[in-house]
Order: structure tokens, then C-alpha cells, then sequence
């Protein structure tokens, strides 16, 4: 059965072993990832019993108080996970999560926000039906010769 739950220091070596598989072979970086992702953001998990399926990370920015949010990183672990729908349950769940949390610490949410590489295109599907619309594009901003498409989701 399906789950979702905040992510715990138990699960440091799920946000370990996805960095570096994504982002290379630093450890130490992988070890500061798993860190944020933990203790310092708000790291949703869905899973099947004991089976990390994926987990999307969000953080507020500049502080509560201007009610800008960030979606920092979104992973479905394996392949074969992957078209199923688990991505869009995460970023429906994400919404959801960020909206409560807002609502009860009592300050208004104005806009959540993701930067997708252009060519990331089940990620993009996912926020757009999700509500999220382009609002820039940032050329060589990640990777030479591609765009990295900033989406938002606006409540003002």
C-alpha cells in the first residue's frame, strides 16, 4: 500500500545514494545533501511499506513571511517506478503539505516555484497539471546549451 510520510534520519542513506547517483561520486556533499533534505527543508517520502518509491524536497524562502516556497529536488529512485503517476502524487501531495503548513503557522503562501531542464518533459507535464505555469527561461543556466524553465504556482 502507498504511503507518504516526512522524511526521517533514517532515510539519510536513500537522499545519499540518489545524489550521488545524480549528481556524481562526493560523498561529502551527498552525506550534506541528505542532511538538508532531513533536518534542515521538508522532505516528503512515498512508499510501499518499507520500499522508498520517491521523495520531493521543498523550502521556504527568505523567510516565512513573504510566503515564497521552493521545490528543490523531486527523485523517483528507480526505473521502474517511473510513469506510473508516482511523480504527480508526490508534487499533489508537496502542494498539499506546503498549504497546511503555511495555514498553520498563519502567513499567507504567495508562490511556490521549480526550475525543470526544457527537455524534462514528465516533469513539466506533472507541474503544469498541477497548476504551475512558466514564468522565465534561464539559458545555460545548468547545462550549456539548454534551458532551465522556471515554473510557479501562484496564490496572489
Amino acid at each position: 500500500m502507498l504511503n507518504f510520510r516526512i522524511a526521517k534520519p533514517e532515510d539519510k542513506e536513500y537522499f545519499v545514494e540518489d545524489y550521488l547517483k545524480r549528481y556524481g561520486g562526493d560523498i561529502e556533499l551527498a552525506n550534506k545533501h541528505a542532511k538538508v533534505c532531513i533536518e534542515v527543508h521538508r522532505s516528503i517520502i512515498l512508499h510501499n511499506d518499507d520500499d522508498i518509491i520517491g521523495s520531493v524536497t521543498w523550502a521556504i524562502r527568505e523567510g516565512i513571511k513573504l510566503g515564497l516556497v521552493v521545490i528543490f529536488q523531486m527523485s523517483i529512485g528507480k526505473a521502474e517506478n517511473r510513469g506510473k503517476g508516482y511523480g504527480g502524487m508526490l508534487v499533489k501531495h508537496c502542494i498539499r503539505d506546503i498549504e497546511t503548513f503555511f495555514g498553520f503557522k498563519g502567513y499567507n503562501l504567495r508562490r511556490i516555484f521549480i526550475g525543470i531542464n526544457e527537455g524534462n518533459l514528465a516533469a513539466r507535464n506533472i507541474y503544469k497539471k498541477s497548476g504551475f505555469k512558466i514564468i522565465a527561461e534561464l539559458k545555460d543556466h545548468i547545462i550549456k546549451n539548454e534551458k532551465e524553465l522556471i515554473y510557479a504556482k501562484d496564490y496572489f
